[in-house]
């Protein structure tokens, strides 16, 4: 640093403390990156297997065909998907030492049996929790705008009033539905796209082009349109990369790992959950496995739920030390 003749050495040594704390102030308030940064390098990520189907024996642990997953991340309590009954999964937390009026944030996958029936429970003694639900219209009753419109829309102002909908004063097409479902009175919020909800965690929105609704009416008689089913996967970001939690994979563990690098570009440390490959051929799942390790990077995975025996044999083969066993019952801890 250049010093002018005049500045003595101790209005220099005041001067080098002065530009260090405005540089100090500006890093801490220019943003949250800085900030949030600091937490995640020091916490550390425990991932708690509640509900499946295979396990360590434990007489207390009831398996079941489903997935529960509960995070504990930055001092925060995560639960992502709620198994497929109640009572099973009230019985595992418990087992688990997990109090569900502590949990503070629950995500829900998508909306199939397996992955929901816990919510009921969770809700019923954890009323206020935030739960964020994927935008699906069909199965979760997110938000939808009237998808018809009447071919010769002026016969309404033919019709006596009580024979129009909302008596002539508004039109059906356009309007917003509401309904209200199971979640009525949860604190829920659909999610359309890919944002952070706490400082390091991510959901990343997908849609399966293998599940969903096919709609028949006019204009698609003869090429019905297809509605795929919304799926939500969530990262966790740390110090030595992000993990990857997923809970069925209808979308594919491809495509949500490929959604997740557009969101995020750090390192993937851990990719777990159901990857849904009880179906595929070896030869596609030999594939994918490849693919994970030498095209994304993934450095270690811990498949779940719906991978399927051949899944959980060809991921152990690629991946070898790096490949961990994540059945009921059991704690990653990172």
């Amino acid at each position: 640093m250049y010093r002018p003749a005049s500045l003595n050495q101790t209005n220099y040594s005041a001067m080098k403390i002065t530009h260090l704390s405005v540089l100090l102030l500006i890093a801490l308030t220019s943003g949250n990156h800085f900030i949030n940064a600091q937490p995640n390098s020091r916490q550390k990520v425990v991932l708690l297997n509640a509900y499946d189907a295979f396990g360590v024996d434990n007489k207390n642990l009831k398996q079941d065909f489903g997935f529960s997953c509960v995070v504990e991340y930055n001092g925060q309590t995560i639960l992502f998907d709620a198994g497929t009954d109640s009572k099973i999964f009230q019985q595992n937390i418990k087992t688990l030492k997990v109090d569900p009026k502590t949990i503070d944030v629950a995500i829900l996958s998508h909306g199939h049996y397996d992955h929901m029936g816990g919510l009921d429970y969770l809700l019923s003694v954890n009323p206020d929790v935030k739960i964020y639900l994927p935008n699906d219209f069909f199965s979760l009753g997110a938000p939808v705008k009237f998808p018809f419109k009447e071919t010769e829309p002026s016969i309404a102002k033919t019709l006596p009033a009580d024979e129009q909908y909302f008596r002539g004063e508004k039109v059906v097409e356009g309007m917003v539905t509401v309904p209200t479902g199971r979640f009525w009175k949860g604190n829920v919020e659909y999610v359309t796209a890919g944002r952070e909800i706490l400082p390091g965690v991510h959901l990343v929105p997908t849609v399966s082009s293998l599940m969903g609704t096919f709609i028949k009416y006019p204009p698609f008689e003869n090429n019905p349109q297809y509605i795929g089913m919304p799926e939500l996967s969530v990262t966790f970001s740390t110090s030595d990369g992000q993990i990857i939690l997923a809970g069925c994979s209808h979308s594919t563990i491809e495509t949500i790992i490929q959604e997740t690098i557009k969101l995020n570009a750090d390192k993937i440390l851990l990719v777990t959950g159901g990857f849904h490959l009880i179906p595929y051929s070896r030869e596609y799942i030999e594939g994918l496995a490849s693919r994970m390790k030498e095209v994304y990077h993934v450095e270690s995975v811990a498949p779940a739920h719906c991978t399927g025996h051949m899944g959980f044999s060809i991921f152990k083969n690629v991946f070898g030390d790096h490949y961990k066993v994540f059945g009921l019952g059991k704690k990653l801890e990172l």
